[in-house]
C-alpha cells in the first residue's frame, strides 16, 4: 500500500518556472551581447592612450638607453604586495553534491588568468617587454549598485547510450539548458558572494529522463578587524538520488528528488602566528517519493534528517606559506520518523592538515584523520573509518589551471540491515589555454564506496575531455566527450555510459 507523504516544508523547483527563468535569460544575455558589442574593442587612438597610461604606471616612460639600446637607468618600481594569509576555504570547494562522479566546479571550461604572478619572461637584452593587453574575451560582468553580476546560459545537445546513468539505462538525446548567475560585491571591507546554477534536460528522442538539478549558495564575511572575521553561509540544493545509492529504491521507475537546506556561522581570529576557528553547521535534507514501474509512489519520508555541527580548528603559521591544523569535529544526526528506532546518532571527526599558500601558483588546503558515527540504538551499525580531504589549485604555468579536490562523505543506515558506508570522491581538473579565445580542458574522477554490509566495494572511474571556443567575450561553443562507469558486486549499482555533448555559451 502506498504510504502517505508528510507535508514538506518546502517543495522541489518548478520545472517549468525555471524554463520560463531560463528563457528569459537568454533573451536579457542576447541583447547585452548585441548592445555591447561596439564597445567591446577601441579605437586605434582610444588604443594608444590606454598604452600610455599602462606604461606610465608600470615606470617604462621614464626608462633611459644607451646607443645599443640597453638599460642605462631606470625608476625604481615598488615590490608587489605580500600575498594574503590563507583562509580555510581559500581552494575552490568540491560541491556537497554527492550524486555520481560530478563533484567539482560547475564549469572549469576557462582558465583563469585574472591577477596572474606567472607572467611570461622579460623581453631579451634587457628591453622592456609591451604592457600586457587586457584578455579580450573575459566576461565584464553587469554592475548592480555595489555587487559585479556574472549570468551565462550554455545551451545544448547531449547524446549518450545511458541516459539516466542507471543498470537498465538505455540510449537517448536530451536538450540541455544550464543557467549559472556569479555575484561578488566591490566593497572596500567585507566580501558577499552569490553563486547560483540551474541544470534542466528534455528528452529529444530515446530514453525519458527527468533529472532537474539547482545550486545556490550565499555567503558573507565581516571583517571585524585584520585579526578577526566572522563567517555566514545558506544553501539549498536539489537533484534526483543516484542510481547507485545502497540506500535507494533500486526498483523504481523515477528515484526520488533529494533537496537539502544548510547554514553556516562560524569565527576566525588570528593571534600572531596562531590562528583558531569555529563553525556551527545546519543541515536539512528531505527526501521526495520513488515512482515504480506499476505506477505506484512509495514514500521516502522516513529518510528526512537534520544533521548538527560544531567543528573547531586551531594551528600555527610555520612559514608565509605553510600553516599547519588540527581541528576536531562534533555533530548529531536527528530523524524525523523514528520507525521503532532511536536513530538518532552521534558523529564524530578528528583531522590534521595543511594549509599551503604560495600565491596563484599553489593554493590550498589538505587534511587526514577519522571519520565515525554511532547509533543511539544498539541495533543499528555504527559506521567508522579513515577519513581524507583537500581543495588544491595548481597553476604551472601561465594559461594552465589544475583543480584537484579530495572529499569524505560518511553514509550512516538509518534501518537495521541497512547499508552504512564511507564514500570517498576526488576529482582533477585541467585546463589549458591555447589562444586568447581557444581553451581545452580535461576532467578525471574516482570513487571508492566502502560498504559496511558485506556487499564488497564499489568503484567508479570517470573521464571526460573538451574545448571551448570564443567568437567574442559574450558567445562561445563548447564540445565535451565523455565515458564513465561504476563496478559494483551488486548488480543494481553497476552502469556504464558514454556521452558526446555540443552546445554554445552566452554569458555577459
Amino acid at each position: 500500500m502506498e504510504k502517505t507523504a508528510k507535508p514538506a516544508h518546502y517543495a522541489p523547483l518548478s520545472l517549468y518556472g525555471l524554463r520560463q527563468a531560463a528563457l528569459l535569460t537568454g533573451v536579457v544575455l542576447f541583447s547585452s551581447v548585441t548592445i555591447s558589442q561596439a564597445q567591446t574593442v577601441p579605437s586605434g587612438a582610444q588604443n594608444d592612450a590606454i598604452a600610455d597610461v599602462i606604461a606610465q604606471s608600470e615606470g617604462t616612460e621614464n626608462i633611459t638607453y644607451d646607443a645599443n639600446g640597453r638599460i642605462v637607468a631606470q625608476p625604481v618600481i615598488n615590490p608587489a604586495v605580500p600575498a594574503a594569509r590563507p583562509v580555510a576555504d581559500s581552494a575552490v570547494p568540491l560541491s556537497e553534491d554527492i550524486s555520481g562522479l560530478r563533484t567539482g566546479p560547475a564549469d572549469a571550461g576557462r582558465a583563469v588568468r585574472e591577477g596572474r604572478e606567472n607572467m611570461p619572461e622579460g623581453a631579451l637584452e634587457g628591453r622592456p617587454r609591451a604592457p600586457f593587453e587586457a584578455d579580450p574575451f573575459e566576461p565584464q560582468g553587469i554592475r548592480a549598485g555595489s555587487f559585479i553580476l556574472r549570468p551565462s546560459l550554455d545551451q545544448g545537445i547531449r547524446a549518450t547510450n545511458n541516459a539516466d546513468n542507471s543498470a537498465t539505462g538505455t540510449s537517448g538525446v536530451l536538450s540541455e539548458t544550464a543557467l549559472r548567475l556569479n555575484a561578488r560585491s566591490d566593497w572596500a571591507s567585507h566580501l558577499a558572494t552569490l553563486d547560483a546554477s540551474g541544470i534542466f534536460e528534455r528528452n529529444l528522442s530515446g530514453q525519458y529522463v527527468s533529472n532537474p538539478r539547482g545550486q545556490i549558495d550565499a555567503a558573507l564575511r565581516l571583517d571585524m578587524s585584520d585579526e578577526t572575521r566572522l563567517n555566514f553561509g545558506l544553501g539549498y540544493s536539489v537533484n534526483r538520488e543516484d542510481s547507485s545509492d545502497p540506500n535507494g529504491i533500486s526498483a523504481a521507475r523515477t528515484r526520488p528528488l533529494v533537496q537539502s537546506l544548510n547554514a553556516q556561522a562560524g569565527i576566525e581570529r588570528d593571534i600572531g602566528k596562531i590562528f583558531a576557528s569555529a563553525i556551527a553547521r545546519v543541515n536539512n535534507t528531505r527526501y521526495g517519493k520513488a515512482k515504480l514501474y506499476n505506477g505506484d509512489q512509495l514514500d521516502q519520508s522516513d529518510r528526512n534528517n537534520t544533521y548538527v555541527s560544531m567543528t573547531l580548528r586551531g594551528g600555527f603559521e610555520l612559514s608565509a606559506a605553510i600553516r599547519p591544523f588540527a581541528e576536531v569535529e562534533v555533530g548529531r544526526r536527528l530523524y524525523q520518523n523514528d520507525n521503532g528506532l532511536d536513530r538518532n546518532a552521534t558523529q564524530l571527526g578528528l583531522r590534521t592538515g595543511l594549509q599551503i599558500n604560495t600565491g596563484e601558483k599553489l593554493n590550498g588546503e589538505f587534511s587526514v584523520g577519522y571519520i565515525g558515527a554511532r547509533s543511539a540504538d544498539d541495533r543499528l551499525q555504527d559506521t567508522g573509518g579513515l577519513s581524507v580531504d583537500a581543495a588544491m589549485n595548481w597553476s604551472p604555468q601561465r594559461g594552465t589551471d589544475v583543480r584537484f579536490g579530495l572529499r569524505t562523505y560518511l553514509d550512516s543506515s538509518p534501518d537495521i540491515g541497512g547499508n552504512s558506508s564511507i564514500l570517498y570522491l576526488a576529482n582533477i581538473d585541467v585546463t589549458r589555454m591555447i589562444r586568447a579565445d581557444l581553451s581545452v580542458n580535461a576532467r578525471f574522477d574516482a570513487s571508492i564506496r566502502d560498504n559496511r554490509d558485506g556487499s564488497g566495494t564499489d568503484y567508479g572511474m570517470g573521464a571526460e575531455i573538451g574545448a571551448t571556443y570564443w567568437f567574442n567575450r559574450f558567445f562561445g561553443v563548447d564540445g565535451k566527450l565523455r565515458h564513465e562507469f561504476i563496478n559494483s558486486d551488486v548488480a543494481s549499482r553497476k552502469y556504464s555510459s558514454n556521452s558526446v555533448y555540443l552546445g554554445v555559451k552566452l554569458r555577459r
